[in-house]
């Protein structure tokens, strides 16, 4: 990932999830961020266009029914936030996607994407997410949460 790409995702992460799930992140160091000691789950969509890749999110379960709640202006614990939860993560991934390939490629560029989909995560795959070269890595509302872009081809 270049030094361009990794600007522009912490960037967008950092302003859509303020302004969509109302939750203040910022860039963090892969060895500084709060421990995983719980459940996580990985949001994962592909685009195809002038270019062609995959956006990943992971996350601590636990932050799911939050952003859910702030983007519904519900309480965290209310029933129907709990049933939103991976759709609300997924919604996030998506809106994140958009202004990512923008940010990228421009406002012109048509690109078709995947519904994003979402699927518990193994600690050890936590780990392996982490430790790619194209992870970067997010406190977000004092949680951890990856953000992995993966490019398989650039625009010509």
């Amino acid at each position: 990932m270049t030094n361009e790409h990794t600007e522009i995702l912490n960037d967008v992460f950092c302003d859509v999830t303020e302004k969509l799930a109302f939750m203040f992140g910022e860039p963090s160091e892969k060895d500084e961020l709060p421990p995983v000691d719980t459940e996580c789950i990985e949001a994962r969509m592909t685009f195809a266009g002038p270019m062609t890749g995959s956006l990943t999110m992971a996350v601590p379960v636990e932050m799911c029914p939050i952003i859910a709640a702030n983007v519904l202006g519900m309480e965290p614990d209310d029933e129907s936030v709990q049933a939103r939860a991976t759709d609300a993560l997924t919604e996030l991934l998506n809106v994140i996607c958009g202004n990512i390939l923008t940010a990228i490629a421009g406002e012109q560029p048509v690109f078709d994407l995947t519904v994003p989909t979402a699927h518990a995560l193994s600690a050890e795959d936590w780990a392996k997410l982490l430790e790619d070269p194209d992870t970067l890595a997010f406190v977000l509302e004092d949680l951890p949460a990856l953000l992995q872009l993966k490019l398989e081809s650039l625009p010509t």
